[in-house]
């Protein structure tokens, strides 16, 4: 009988590793060896006058052999493997039909109904009690998920088994029982350890989000932030249209002086010279505006030594800064950063300045 044994098990290495695919991470070979190496721990502890071992075996190479057809009706396949195996080999009815009932038996919820059922259901889920327990239900949850077999998220992943472990398994050899449980116990513990943490580190993202989005620190920052960024592309426009009228205006002279002017001392074109001389004019002042107001004022030396002291001037612009010290400046600085109220008392001058610049801008643009 060792024999049938040897060849149920060599038939499902090669049935295996030949059909399953690289999604399969926990229904594989090794599995299934763990199982039988688990069950015939158990067997080993009756007497062998008492059991069958043979059918006991064979049904547990193949418990796993269903996988290689899909997961739906696994069980169904299974049986239908062994069948066919079991039938090419000239085994008897008997044998067949009592290994097809232990594989039943053992993917069954309904409680077994002789030793040999309790075996294989223990043996079945026997991972319960491995030391890489965690290891295995995750590997079991991605190869579910590799199969599209939509499994819950990891979480209540955790807490399915949790229930599992609670009330609805228990092991029913008195080996299992002995030797088995208090690992499954020690599974159980870090199980709800690990729930819990994740709960407690869900709960502590909540509540971070939910400070920090009623946080009047988070409204202040973004108030600063948004309206420095609109007067900065403000100022941006402003440079923009500066540059147009510069360039504008300086074609314009260029056509006069090279197509006008030149005309102008044609005694016919005299009534051309007042219009173009005002024309000039203009062109020039309007250059002369764009100019101005693109360029930045920086001879506040007398700002830094008086008025910074007061916090009335904007410290964070640097023409403000340019002539100092750099060990000053690095003061300053210290002063500023202190505490908040400095801080955004500094955003609030900058701010301040750069709506003052663009009116200076503006006005001179129109």
């Amino acid at each position: 009988m060792k024999n049938l044994v040897e060849k149920s098990k060599n038939h499902i290495a090669e049935l295996l590793s030949e059909q399953l695919g690289k999604n399969y991470l926990f229904h594989t070979f090794s599995q299934s060896k763990k199982i039988a190496t688990r069950v015939e721990e158990i067997l080993n502890s009756y007497e062998p006058k008492n059991l069958d071992h043979t059918d006991v075996l064979v049904a547990v190479w193949f418990l796993n052999a269903g996988f290689s057809k899909g997961y739906e009706k696994h069980v169904a396949s299974s049986c239908e493997l062994a069948e066919d195996f079991l039938s090419k080999i000239n085994a008897d009815k008997s044998t067949i039909n009592a290994v097809t009932d232990l594989i039943k038996a053992a993917w069954s919820d309904e409680e077994p109904s002789n030793e040999s059922e309790a075996i294989v259901k223990d043996g079945r889920t026997s991972f319960f009690a491995s030391d890489d327990f965690e290891e295995l239900m995750e590997l079991l949850r991605m190869e579910k998920q590799n199969l599209n077999q939509n499994p819950p998220p990891l979480q209540e992943w955790r807490n399915e088994y949790i229930e599992t472990f609670r009330t609805k398994h228990r092991f029913y050899t008195d080996y299992a029982k002995e030797n088995w449980q208090p690992q499954k116990e020690e599974n159980l513990i870090s199980l709800i350890g690990a729930a819990s943490k994740a709960v407690k580190k869900r709960n502590k993202e909540k509540l971070k989000v939910k400070l920090k989005n009623q946080s009047p620190e988070r409204a202040i920052q973004s108030l600063y932030r948004t309206q420095l960024r609109n007067h900065l592309k403000l100022s941006d426009i402003a440079d923009t249209k500066a540059n147009i009228l510069l360039s504008v205006n300086a074609i314009i002279i260029s056509l006069l002086l090279a197509n006008l002017i030149p005309k102008l001392g044609t005694p016919n074109n005299s009534y051309l010279i007042y219009p173009t001389v005002i024309f000039v004019l203009f062109s020039i002042a309007s250059m002369i505006m764009s100019v101005m107001a693109t360029r930045p004022k920086i001879e506040n030396k007398n700002v830094v030594d008086g008025e910074i002291s007061k916090k009335d001037t904007n410290y964070l612009f640097f023409g403000n800064f340019h002539a100092m010290q750099p060990q000053q400046f690095k003061e300053k600085m210290r002063e500023i950063i202190q505490s908040k109220e400095t801080i955004y008392d500094s955003l609030s001058m900058d701010l301040y300045f750069l709506g003052k610049v663009l009116k200076t801008k503006y006005q001179l643009l129109r």
